[in-house]
């Protein structure tokens, strides 16, 4: 801890910037094994192979529910030793996972590998990553959780556009490959910058505040934050109400990050046009973050969630009326930015309202049920548009979900710790 301590007072700023963004570049690659990367290969497996497009994608929803048997497991241990080893080896999985994933052949080897480098990928973005940064900032989570998500935003947009590049020219299996081994290489990233589990490890406090001094010792205090045990916030109303907010709130995204492409493709868009709409979709989404982080300042934050839900609920209901053109960027502008504010003010309201003790445990045991949602929206889709041979039922139930989770998210009130538990 002496070496790091010195890295740390080397950088001529707050040294939590640099552990953001070592933590936004690893989501950036993460997202390699996304929901808009995987629906380019949709398409190419279904050719070559001859599988059903329930079968492809039951292969992302299999690995999503194995994903959420190691959740609690990674949420205690992001808790207890940081967030180092485990983003790290994270995007190592991810890299060899596509490198696999270049060498399939049938359906079992196609499933085995790509479970891998999801269950990695679910971890990493849902649980070690806004625990990691949620641990060095408090009064500024909010803006700086948008901008760690501004990394994962970025790879969603720049992966597919890679993806589909090479993927024309040389073929899926190529595309895959390079997309593996860039993702590790980058993975050392991690390994190297973040040194610690909090600042309080190498002598720093929090948004790089200064101690607060103790006049009597000449000493310094540590930051004091209200602090809950994961059996505290799982007793609380509170809890249970953004669990099942986060819940609609994936089973949508995850939704339409896998059948978007194949729906606006199916009515006749050109292939030029995808690689710019998932990018325009993500820096729609870096957008949302940043105006959910600005709206944090005037409203509660569970109000916030509640607009960008209320918001992507009627974007769900227009898919259906956008034309296969240039249109497609505005809507994807438009959708990504309220999907953006969404998952930028879940992470800041969970640790806002359990403190940072306990925060990888407390959404570690979340993880179960949001992983089976995250499965669940892009096998629902894939099953009723076989049964229908038609997308019109599946985004009016997508509209109808992340609607009735708004109202979940607007009765989230804060909880009370226990006046008996409470930091004195």
């Amino acid at each position: 801890m002496h070496s790091t301590s010195r890295l740390a007072r080397w950088v001529p700023f707050y040294y939590g910037w640099v552990v953001v963004g070592a933590v936004g570049l690893t989501l950036g690659t993460s997202t390699a094994v996304a929901g808009a990367v995987f629906s380019l290969f949709v398409e190419p497996w279904s050719d070559e192979f001859g599988w059903s497009r329930t079968a492809i994608v039951g292969a992302f929803s299999f690995a999503t529910v194995l994903a959420a048997v190691a959740g609690p497991v990674v949420g205690r241990a992001t808790d207890r030793y940081g967030g180092r080893v485990i983003l790290g080896g994270g995007a190592l999985l991810i890299g060899g996972s596509l490198i696999a994933l270049a060498f399939v052949t049938t359906l079992a080897l196609f499933y085995m590998a790509f479970a891998v480098g999801r269950v990695a990928m679910m971890n990493m973005q849902n649980l070690a990553s806004p625990t990691v940064v949620a641990n060095w900032f408090v009064r500024r989570r909010a803006f700086v959780m948008a901008v760690m998500l501004s990394g994962n935003t970025v790879g969603m947009g720049l992966w597919p556009l890679l993806g589909g590049i090479v993927l024309a020219a040389h073929g899926w299996r190529v595309a895959i490959l390079v997309l593996g081994g860039i993702v590790s290489v980058l993975a050392v990233v991690p390994l190297v910058l973040i040194v610690a589990r909090r600042p309080e490890h190498i002598g720093l406090q929090p948004d790089g505040s200064p101690a607060v001094t103790d006049e009597l010792s000449g000493g310094s205090k540590p930051f004091i934050e209200q602090q809950w045990t994961a059996r505290q916030a799982v007793r609380t109303r509170a809890f249970w109400l953004l669990m099942a907010a986060q819940a609609a709130a994936v089973i949508v995204g995850a939704g339409v990050g896998v059948h978007r492409v194949p729906f606006f493709v199916g009515r006749g868009l050109a292939d030029g046009w995808v690689g710019p709409m998932l990018l325009v979709s993500a820096i729609g989404m870096a957008i949302g973050g940043f105006v959910a982080a600005w709206s944090s300042k005037y409203m509660p934050n569970r109000r916030v969630i509640w607009a960008s839900m209320m918001g992507t609920g009627i974007t769900m209901l227009l898919i259906l009326r956008v034309p296969a053109d240039g249109t497609v960027l505005l809507f994807a502008l438009v959708e990504g930015a309220f999907t953006g504010g969404i998952f930028a003010m879940l992470p800041v309201i969970y640790a806002d309202y359990y403190g940072r003790g306990s925060i990888g445990t407390i959404r570690g045991w979340t993880h179960p049920v949001v992983m089976v949602a995250l499965a669940a929206g892009p096998l629902y889709g894939a099953v009723i548009f076989d049964a229908l041979d038609s997308y019109t039922w599946v985004f009016v139930s997508f509209a109808a979900v992340v609607i009735g989770g708004s109202a979940a998210a607007w009765f989230a009130v804060p909880p009370e710790l226990p006046v008996d538990t409470r930091v004195r």
